[in-house]
């Protein structure tokens, strides 16, 4: 074969892969189609949050989510990486209302300066505007959210009834999910279990004395930290979900990746069991294979989006909503329709009077 024609079916074979990888790839999954979009305002302590109304177009929805974001300056859509996860949630005929934290976007203040109580104001104020907004169309209004949400959300169900609340990779204690967190960053660094063990104690003393209940907040102490992180910190150290579970008015669903390597899902699941035993609306799943998010272990395991190798990214990319695991949002979008329907499955075993 002249060396032409080899190249040119080189080429041919080149554009027909990669026409075959992007027919194959969810990357529409990464814009908003078929979506009504409606930008909304309201107002928490003296300042205007501004995020967006997302439904089906032409449709009724059967409920909606209003999405409590994690840690980090998040605006409504988290930098286009809630995408895929809109979509799956608008595909289960659900709306979802996001806004920007305070100081990110559109939104007035800065959420460095909030504690997880000034949040769930924040997320009950949210939730009285939407409810307004489709009043008497008696859709049920609930809160969903992730990671960090998991001490909003339970002091703002407290304060006031919510038709349902979802948790998603929550933690039930700040203090430990931090050491749980950094033991796996030392073991990932090949640290020995002496090591480890070693360098949390000291950690662990630091910052009880830094942020605990006589903490005196000395900035100089924390070179790695702003100052408005060090305030962000100082007003969170001791939050502990616990005390607020047992009092969250309306239908409760705890969900926790198996594999999560940002929570010590395992041993909080069954914390959270144990604080909500009273409370027959609520349920606890401990899902296999699933990461922080409930996306799949064995392709997005990671604790930070800044670990992600480009290869994983472009694999994102490629997935779609098909990175997050099989069937279980849609388990979790039929439990906010029906929250009889629990994901009794995934319950943890748990130890008696863990």
């Amino acid at each position: 074969m002249k060396k032409t024609h080899l190249l040119a079916a080189l080429l041919l074979s080149g554009l027909l892969l990669a026409a075959a990888v992007f027919f194959s790839s969810h990357i529409d999954d990464f814009e908003l189609n078929g979506i009504k979009t409606e930008e909304l305002t309201f107002q928490h302590n003296g300042q205007r949050l501004s995020g967006t109304l997302l439904q089906a177009e032409n449709k009724t929805p059967d409920a909606v989510i209003l999405l409590i974001h994690g840690d980090g300056p998040m605006d409504r859509y988290a930098n286009h990486g809630y995408y895929p996860l809109f979509n799956l949630l608008l595909s289960e005929n659900l709306a979802i209302f996001s806004w920007d934290k305070a100081g990110i976007g559109k939104s007035q203040g800065n959420w460095l300066h909030q504690s997880m109580s000034d949040r769930a104001d924040e997320a009950i104020a949210a939730r009285e505007m939407i409810a307004g907004h489709y009043q008497g169309q008696k859709i049920p209004v609930g809160y969903f959210g992730y990671s960090q949400a998991g001490w909003v959300i339970p002091i703002a169900a407290s304060r006031q009834a919510s038709d349902f609340s979802v948790i998603i990779g929550g933690a039930a204690n700040w203090r430990d999910q931090g050491q749980y967190y950094q033991a796996l960053r030392y073991r990932s660094q090949g640290k020995s279990p002496e090591e480890i063990q070693a360098l949390l104690a000291r950690e662990r003393q630091e910052n009880d004395a830094l942020f605990g209940p006589a903490a005196k907040g000395q900035a100089a102490q924390r070179s790695d930290m702003s100052p408005d992180r060090l305030i962000f910190v100082q007003k969170n150290y001791q939050s502990d979900s616990r005390p607020f579970l047992s009092r969250m008015q309306g239908p409760v669903l705890i969900a926790l990746g198996e594999d999560d390597l940002n929570v010590d899902a395992k041993t909080d699941s069954c914390r959270f069991q144990h604080s909500l035993r009273a409370k027959p609306d609520a349920s606890v799943a401990l899902i296999p294979g699933g990461t922080h998010n409930l996306m799949k272990a064995s392709s997005f395991n990671y604790q930070l989006e800044s670990d992600w190798p480009w290869y994983k990214q472009a694999y994102f990319l490629y997935q779609g909503r098909e990175s997050y695991l099989p069937g279980v949002y849609r388990q979790i979008g039929n439990w906010i329709k029906h929250p009889d329907q629990g994901l009794a499955r995934y319950a943890p075993r748990c130890p008696s009077g863990s």
